[in-house]
């Protein structure tokens, strides 16, 4: 790959990559310098969209790629421009956005290789969230349910995965599904950085104190149990008797639980790249 700072017309019809590698779309027009603003080229993505780039420390790769020094979501982010060549405000709007958004990869990229990774301390307390949600959620569930006259078919404390009909199964997933979304947020919020891994380590600190109680509980009796007193965010069937449908039904909360984790984690993570992208708009 080598930098090149002439003949940019003949990168027309190529396909634009971001620093990282990723297809940005396809070079259209390229517009020259005017006065002491650089060169921008039109991007056209696979959908018709446009938007402009700076194309000073571009570089080719080979006949038919070309590389420049931003990344996919800068490019997505960076303001809409009328057709033709950009004018002095908007050109300087453009570089603006660039310079700042350059600045702030950049300090991301250092802050993730400090502090980034999995943050045991972020995933347990996303956990103690989901316990705590799956509490408040299923009192609520059991309210509607005694107001509907359900019993406790709403109440995924007590429901037992062999005999519950679909609306307290429904239930069941829901609750737990919220919870652990919740968790996962608390997580991912908590460690800034990797959210979707904190918030699926969120979810494996559950797996593993839920294992841990059962073993617990086996081991030193039901009556010296601590966390069998606990609601923690777990399908409600027995092992000695777990059939088929309960078989499912685990896979089904595991399965379920494990993505609004990691979806949570996302999110909480994604909090933080919105505070930060503010600070781009005084650069």
């Amino acid at each position: 790959m080598t930098d090149v700072s002439q003949d940019t017309q003949d990168w027309t019809g190529r396909t634009v990559r971001a620093r990282d590698g990723a297809a940005l779309g396809t070079l259209g027009r390229v517009h020259p310098p005017n006065g002491n603003g650089g060169t921008w080229g039109e991007v056209r993505s696979r959908f018709g969209r446009r938007r402009l780039v700076p194309l000073d420390g571009a570089a080719t790769d080979g006949d038919a790629g070309l590389t420049v020094p931003v990344d996919r979501a800068v490019l997505r982010a960076a303001p809409r421009t009328g057709p033709g060549a950009p004018d002095s405000d908007t050109e300087t709007t453009l570089q603006r956005h660039y310079t700042g958004r350059g600045l702030l990869a950049d300090a991301q990229a250092r802050q993730r290789d400090r502090f980034g990774g999995a943050k045991v301390g972020a995933a347990f307390f996303g956990w103690i969230v989901a316990v705590g949600m799956t509490v408040l959620l299923a009192a609520v569930a059991a309210g509607i349910g005694a107001a509907a006259g359900l019993g406790t078919q709403l109440n995924p404390s007590t429901v037992d995965v062999r005999t519950v009909g679909v609306v307290g199964a429904v239930v069941l997933l829901v609750v737990l599904a919220l919870a652990y979304l919740a968790g996962g947020y608390v997580a991912g919020r908590l460690a800034r950085f990797d959210g979707l891994r904190n918030g699926v380590l969120s979810w494996v600190v559950g797996v593993i104190v839920t294992i841990v109680a059962a073993i617990a509980g086996s081991v030193v009796g039901q009556s010296y149990d601590v966390f069998g007193r606990l609601t923690l965010p777990a399908v409600p069937v027995d092992p000695a008797t777990l059939t088929l449908s309960g078989v499912v039904a685990l896979v089904v909360v595991l399965l379920v639980t494990l993505l609004t984790a990691a979806v949570g984690g996302r999110m909480g993570e994604r909090f933080h790249r919105r505070v930060d992208r503010e600070a781009t708009a005084v650069v």
